[in-house]
């Protein structure tokens, strides 16, 4: 009992110093709003104003750009906050900082549901911490960004899934939740709606139809309104939002990189189109592109993957960090990549030492960690981009760090594992030292 109780002030505590960090950062910086940031707020307070879902109010809806800005799950949100609180960025500084705080206790929950028999403490709250306290993750919240909604609601999604798995009475209440979190995920951050194959998977494996046609009918109903309003001001199906073919276009072009940042290829379409008319073509040009150029695509796709592995593209040249804040930024999140993925594979490498069912609970959770790198890796790679996967590979690296600690490791195939990831990030910082050096002269 003595122990229990010292397991929930350690428990307790950490969530604690999560919320304070995460609010900390947000009051210390007070990031303001910019590019995306400045579209998210500007659409929500329109919203709230009865403007409609605009980011720039006056101008009719199939001209303006909200439609290919990510959403709209997290401007609803915002939305929500600011008719309660009024404009108030403080208001989403601290719901951010309690959704982080939320996320770090669902991430040790969701240990106590894949390894059951061979849970331990330290495997709950080393994955606890290293969502928490995430260098990545605590300066995303810190500025109005989809990531902080959407990693919590799909953090939510995985949590909800486990539990299903485990319970001995599969209710249609706990399939209904599922779809719902699914559903408000992907409004939030489009590739969460990978998350819904390997649950769906389940569903058909376990045959239980009922289910999966209650989780696929409440995804549909959540989307239902937003699709009908789409289709009245755009004549067309558009389920989220207009950004897709723009990123796949950015991504796949010849004298493409694989990341997002040339936009001249945009530049060719012709003046007075709407956001999803020059999606349409763009979509139109990028699958043109990689039907003609198969082997270039190949190549893409290979420099992405290495892109989302690497130790090199840490956290840290956002706009309001300078001097010593940007070093720091950037030192603690190379850090924290190192651990993340050395131990987080560690971890997926020892999967089979579970028993069976945890087994197979956690081969369905690796599912959905590949289903993040999976959405994007065809389209275009970013160090945020690569945010959504954190937590999975969290619940791995408690894992993986617990074996460690309790000297259940074979060093030889340890040594390979991080040898690989560092030749990775070696290969990432040789094909792009010019930039590299270009970056630290900025410092």
């Amino acid at each position: 009992m003595k122990n229990f109780n010292n397991q929930k002030i350690i428990l307790s505590g950490l969530l604690a110093i999560t919320f304070f960090i995460s609010l900390g950062y947000s009051f210390y910086f007070r990031i303001p709003t910019a590019a995306d940031a400045r579209a998210y707020d500007s659409i929500a307070w329109n919203i709230v104003r009865g403007n409609g879902y605009l980011e720039v109010s006056g101008v009719s809806p199939e001209k303006d750009n909200s439609i290919i800005r990510v959403g709209p799950g997290y401007e609803i949100f915002l939305a929500a906050i600011y008719y309660i609180f009024g404009h108030s960025y403080e208001a989403v500084w601290i719901i951010q900082a309690l959704l982080m705080a939320m996320t770090a206790l669902l991430i040790f929950l969701t240990t106590k549901e894949i390894f059951q028999n061979h849970w331990n403490f330290l495997i709950g709250i080393i994955a606890a911490a290293l969502v928490g306290f995430s260098p990545d993750l605590i300066t995303m919240q810190g500025m109005l960004m989809t990531e902080t909604l959407g990693i919590f609601l799909i953090v939510l999604t995985s949590y909800l899934f486990c539990r299903y798995y485990n319970a001995e009475e599969k209710s249609w209440i706990s399939a209904i939740l599922l779809g719902l979190a699914i559903g408000l995920a992907t409004l939030v951050r489009a590739p969460a709606l990978f998350l819904f194959f390997p649950v769906a998977a389940y569903f058909l494996i376990s045959k239980n139809w009922k289910h999966f046609l209650l989780a696929g009918i409440t995804i549909i109903a959540l989307f239902l309104p937003w699709i009908i309003r789409n289709y009245q001001v755009y004549g067309v199906f558009l389920p989220t939002n207009a950004a897709a073919g723009f990123n796949l276009l950015t991504g796949n072009h010849l004298g493409a990189s694989g990341e997002q940042g040339d936009f001249s290829v945009l530049n060719h379409y012709p003046a007075g189109l709407n956001g999803v008319q020059i999606n349409k073509l763009a979509t139109d040009d990028a699958i043109k592109f990689i039907l003609n150029n198969p082997l270039e695509f190949l190549k893409l796709t290979i420099y992405r993957i290495s892109i989302y592995f690497s130790f090199a593209r840490p956290t840290g040249f956002w706009f309001h960090l300078r001097g010593w804040d940007k070093i720091i930024t950037l030192v603690l999140s190379a850090i924290y990549s190192i651990a993340l993925f050395i131990f987080g594979f560690w971890g997926i490498s020892q999967i089979k030492n579970l028993e069976v069912r945890e087994k197979n609970l956690a081969k369905f959770f690796l599912t959905m960690l590949v289903m993040m790198p999976l959405a994007i890796i065809g389209i275009i790679v970013e160090t945020r981009y690569r945010m959504l996967v954190y937590p999975f590979f969290a619940v791995f690296a408690g894992y993986g760090f617990s074996e460690f600690l309790n000297k259940r490791i074979y060093w030889k195939p340890a040594l390979y594992l991080a040898l690989l990831l560092f030749v990775n990030s070696t290969f990432d910082i040789l094909r792009n030292f010019g930039r590299i050096i270009d970056k630290v002269n900025n410092f």
